[in-house]
């Protein structure tokens, strides 16, 4: 009804919540339907057959989703991209706040080129067994207020930042300022965070679980000044005797030849 305009605009025009459910279809709708909510906060887009989210053509006269602070992900067993490459997101990816992307199986990564999550606050992606990273370094770069970052069952990747092409130094840093928990969970290949340097200023706790092939989370230096212990796999508040990333190589051995 909504997309044949057979309902209530003004009623559409207050929505603060879209939520998308049980929709077989490969595409997701015409867009033209979210003219009839300039006002939504939050998206939710679940068990449904969509290939992509966002598609490469712009919507015609249109910004569409300008308020999104939410944007969540569910249980789209079919879904192979999100779209977040096509330039016509960026004012909206923006302004997101909160980001979740579960069970979402076929999806390989969050993003195919730079793109800007500069108020992104939370990120939690959860049984997504095909991804093999997380970001591209340009674009972790711009995850400035980050506050949280819970990364689970996502068996198959390999390091949560990867450097992108033409990038050779082992020295470059991502500095993520507000960062204060970070929780790694069955994440069977992941080796590493980063191939080079990291800063995490703010960081108070740091869990990892069952990360089998972890023993260290970046190839260069690392400052986690107000990190005082971790918690890896089932022992809670190790002490950090050393630096993070000698603590956490000599856990997570200790762990395998357990």
């Amino acid at each position: 009804m909504i997309l044949r305009g057979e309902f209530w605009r003004n009623l559409l025009h207050n929505s603060k919540v879209l939520t998308l459910y049980n929709i077989e279809r490969d595409e997701f709708p015409e867009y033209g339907f979210l003219q009839q909510l300039p006002n939504v906060k939050k998206l939710v887009v679940g068990n449904s057959s969509f290939e992509v989210i966002f598609c490469r053509q712009r919507p015609d006269n249109s910004e569409p989703l300008l308020q999104l602070k939410e944007l969540r992900l569910e249980s789209l067993g079919k879904l192979v991209s999100m779209g977040l490459e096509n330039s016509w997101t960026e004012p909206f990816v923006e302004n997101i706040e909160t980001f979740e992307v579960i069970s979402c199986y076929f999806l390989r990564n969050l993003d195919a080129r730079r793109v800007s999550f500069s108020n992104l606050t939370f990120l939690k992606v959860e049984g997504c067994s095909r991804l093999s990273y997380l970001f591209t370094s340009s674009t972790a770069k711009s995850l400035a207020q980050l506050q949280r970052m819970e990364i689970r069952k996502c068996t198959s990747i390999e390091e949560i930042v990867s450097k992108e092409e033409g990038e050779e130094s082992d020295e470059d840093e991502i500095i993520f300022a507000q960062l204060t928990f970070l929780k790694f969970e069955h994440l069977w290949r992941l080796r590493r965070f980063y191939r080079g340097s990291l800063c995490f200023p703010l960081l108070e706790e740091l869990s990892i679980t069952y990360c089998q092939e972890m023993l260290t989370l970046c190839t260069g230096t690392i400052e986690a000044s107000k990190l005082y212990q971790v918690t890896i796999d089932d022992e809670e508040g190790i002490p950090l005797k050393t630096d993070l990333n000698s603590t956490i190589r000599k856990e997570c051995l200790k762990q395998v030849c357990v």
